[in-house]
Parts: structure tokens; sequence; C-alpha cells
């Protein structure tokens, strides 16, 4: 399955995940198994940074703090894989 086959499974289940994306986060980890207990769920929701800002904060490093070459061999590799495959519409044109 796909990411955004089991996010949209997500929002159209737990509606609650349409207004925040920390539950929608909680929500697909723990479907990949990520067991936590009561009182780390609620750390999480309450005091943990969202996953998009750290991801953020990583490229606005990426030039301090680049990639190895293998990583970026791999990403280059996916990026043509995707780009042959017509997954990202705008990379074919």
């Amino acid at each position: 399955m796909k990411v955004i086959d089991r996010v949209k499974n997500i929002l159209e289940n737990l509606p609650e995940t349409k207004d925040s994306d920390k539950r929608l986060l909680l929500a697909y980890w723990e479907q990949q198994g990520l067991c936590l207990n009561a009182s780390q769920r609620e750390r999480f929701m309450t005091h943990c940074t969202v996953a998009e800002s750290i991801t953020r904060a990583r490229r606005e490093l990426r030039a301090e703090f680049p990639a190895s070459e293998a990583v970026d061999i791999e990403r280059f590799d996916k990026y043509i894989e995707y780009k042959h495959n017509g997954a990202v519409s705008w990379l074919n044109d």
C-alpha cells in the first residue's frame, strides 16, 4: 500500500486526524507497529516537534551537513525511477 493510500485510509476512519498532523503521524506510525502507552502518546502530542519541521530544518542545513555520497546516489536513483514511472507528473515536463 502506498503512503498516500494509508494516509487516506486514516483520514477516512479517524476524523480527528484531519485537524492534527501530530494525530495523523501517530496513527500512521501506530499502524506500522509503533506501540506507545497512553503517557507516551500524551508526551508526543504535547512536547514533540512535528516530523515535517525536523526534516525541513535538515533540508535547510543540507549545504552545511551534506548526506553521504551513497545516500546522494540512492536519492538520484529514486528520482530517475519516479521520473520514468510517471509517479511525479511535473518531472516529465
